[in-house]
């Protein structure tokens, strides 16, 4: 009776060792992964034909479909919703616009889930003009849940507009500094953003996930001793 008590021990602190891995898994993606910001007819319209579009630092961009593609540094969150989603982009990456004879960098891209917004740094020739949350949406959804074990997880960002620093800026660099104008790129839709993480890499654990391990660890030890010794 008493070994058949031990070994229902230690059988349930097992699985109980198991729901806190789970548990204090931390859903922390590693590269592959990617973002793709798709830019809206508007944009493209408002920005005029004599415009370019190009990727760089490793990004690319598609001329017939708008859309700029680039592998993500990281992706962590702490639940599969991705409430708390941080998708961070290989620095110097990002979209290049050509507008006469000025060179215009949108790189280093981040997106933040909790307030719906994509930080990047703004440069002209080379200089930097603005560094800073740079798009807002109203909405994003999750269309598959966020795995790190299975590595998968889709989120997609409604319309995205410009903040108010940066279409100061950027609309800077095309020459035009009224508020009319500002407001106007403010208004027109930017796009949209994706956030795959399909086939990415599962997470490594954290401390605390090695520090509730060697407690079950210890914990089913000393269940077996308890076992051999009845």
């Amino acid at each position: 009776m008493q070994a058949r008590s031990a070994i229902l021990k230690s059988t349930v602190l097992a699985a109980l060792l198991a729901t806190s891995l789970s548990a204090a898994q931390a859903a922390t993606f590693a590269a592959p992964t990617s973002a793709v910001l798709t830019l809206s007819t508007d944009l493209v319209e408002l920005l005029g034909a004599s415009t370019t579009f190009s990727g760089i630092g490793g990004a690319t961009y598609d001329l017939a479909t708008r859309t700029l593609t680039e592998g993500l540094a990281s992706i962590s969150m702490t639940s599969g919703s991705g409430a708390d989603l941080i998708g961070v982009g290989a620095a110097g990456a990002g979209l290049s616009l050509g507008a006469g004879a000025n060179i215009i960098n949108i790189t280093d891209l981040v997106y933040t889930n909790n307030s719906k917004s994509l930080s990047a740094v703004l440069t002209v020739n080379g200089v930097q003009k603005y560094s800073g949350a740079f798009l807002t949406a109203g909405t994003a959804s999750v269309t598959e849940t966020f795995n790190a074990a299975t590595g998968k997880g889709l989120l997609t960002t409604g319309e995205l507009n410009l903040t108010d620093g940066a279409a100061t800026s950027l609309l800077g660099a095309f020459g035009f500094t009224s508020t009319f104008y500002k407001n106007i790129a403010m208004g027109t839709n930017f796009g949209n953003l994706t956030l795959d993480v399909t086939n990415s890499v599962a997470a490594v654990p954290e401390p605390s996930t090695y520090a509730l391990m060697g407690l079950g660890l210890v914990g089913i030890g000393f269940a077996a001793r308890r076992r051999r010794a009845a």
